[in-house]
């Protein structure tokens, strides 16, 4: 064993002396240098977006990936790094990431993800011209002409008129709200509830809004209990009367908390794009049941269409990589890297020059590649305008697209009978 170990070490020197001697004798080029352009994406990859904050780090990489590969067929004399962080679904959080980044040169970043996290984020970017674009931040607060914050997503004053024709349809005519209380749950209650009032609807007087960091909602689902308790005695039949949630992936403890009571399985519930598509949801043995039985269902923004052959492309790269169906905002932030890379390279990494040819570019590129569509973006940065898919938890607890809602004639074309 011994002499067969040293005729294994004399057999590498042998090795290492002959490939030394090679390599000096051929002195192969030096690699070719490029310049790095460095794109941040602030993602919440944990917290209660950490299901939407996964995907969209999945498509983040694609995209800058697939870049990467254009450049070197374009024989372009650049490269893009792509560096993520977790901002924890914390607005503060978020700042820092993107005020430690800043102070190492980086002027773009792709998110972040919650309308509260973009407000924190937005006084500082506007102060030091950080162009910033997020893929779901939807609060009507935020919709701000010549800012620094972009959002390749329409704001809540198209989806909260969706959520309330749904629940309209439904033959919901006494909405009961609760929403997370920051800037983004409190722009789309508003909006839901003034488009369910002229429709005819009414919204019940007594409402819960509670605290983005409550993790246990057993008083808020025993005020419920309560509220439609009270509106049975007026008289209210169960079949009108119905919850409006307007939450993130924190509806898996709240609706673990309303199966308490048989009387919030009795009625109809409705959800937003903060519920869409949640893994926390659909895999909470109870949350999940509950959400099927009371046919909860959940607003999203349009994803691409067959026409734009990106979709498919990049919603099978999440399917492979995560195992599962991935949200519309995840498109959106491919767009968003690919949008940032092609401005950078028609005018540079100078972020005023890219944030006044921004939106046409997206408009450009999107029309014919954009895997989310066609992106047109309005006065204030934001998406112009958007149909809204309709997903709900069906009987063998999937996710299951039932139609869409059609913003153009505020009708609903559905998959498959729910009322």
């Amino acid at each position: 064993m011994k002499n067969r170990l040293v005729l294994f070490v004399i057999a590498g020197v042998l090795v290492g002396l002959i490939v030394g001697y090679a390599a000096w004798g051929t002195r192969p080029a030096a690699p070719k240098e490029y310049e790095t352009r460095t794109i941040v994406a602030i993602l919440p990859l944990t917290g209660v977006l950490s299901t939407f904050g996964e995907n969209s780090k999945e498509t983040a990489l694609l995209a800058a990936r697939d870049v990467n590969s254009w450049l070197e067929r374009q024989g372009k004399t650049w490269r893009l790094e792509l560096k993520v962080e977790d901002t924890a679904t914390h607005g503060p959080t978020a700042l820092e990431k993107m005020k430690t980044w800043f102070g190492n040169g980086v002027k773009f970043f792709v998110g972040p993800q919650a309308s509260g996290e973009a407000k924190e984020c937005l006084t500082f970017a506007n102060a030091n011209k950080i162009l910033f674009i997020s893929q779901s931040s939807t609060s009507p607060a935020l919709s701000i002409p010549d800012d620094w914050l972009f959002r390749f997503c329409p704001d809540d004053f198209i989806q909260g008129p969706a959520i309330a024709r749904v629940a309209w349809y439904a033959g919901v005519r006494h909405a009961i709200f609760t929403w997370r209380g920051d800037t983004w749950g409190d722009g789309l209650q508003k909006a839901t509830e003034e488009r369910f009032r002229a429709l005819g609807g009414q919204p019940f007087e007594k409402v819960i809004r509670y605290d983005p960091g409550l993790e246990d909602f057993p008083k808020e689902a025993a005020l419920l209990r309560d509220y439609v308790n009270e509106l049975l005695a007026r008289g209210v039949p169960k079949s009108q009367i119905g919850v409006i949630a307007i939450a993130f992936e924190e509806i898996a403890p709240y609706l673990a908390a309303a199966d308490q009571y048989p009387v919030l399985k009795e009625i109809l519930w409705f959800g937003s794009d903060g519920t869409v598509l949640s893994e926390a949801l659909v895999q909470h043995p109870v949350a999940s049941r509950f959400a099927a039985t009371t046919k909860f269902i959940s607003t999203q923004a349009a994803a691409g269409l067959s026409q734009y052959p990106r979709f498919d492309y990049v919603r099978g790269h999440v399917y492979s990589v995560l195992g599962r169906e991935t949200d519309v905002y995840s498109f959106n932030t491919y767009d968003m890297v690919w949008s940032l890379a092609l401005a950078i390279d028609e005018v540079g990494y100078d972020s005023e020059k890219v944030k006044e040819i921004l939106p046409r570019v997206a408009d450009q590129w999107t029309r014919l590649h954009g895997a989310s569509g066609h992106v047109v973006l309005n006065a204030n940065g934001d998406r112009a305008f958007a149909d809204y898919d309709l997903w709900l938890i069906g009987p063998e607890i999937a996710w299951v697209k039932a139609g869409v809602w059609r913003a153009g004639t505020d009708t609903i074309d559905w998959n498959i009978p729910v009322y």
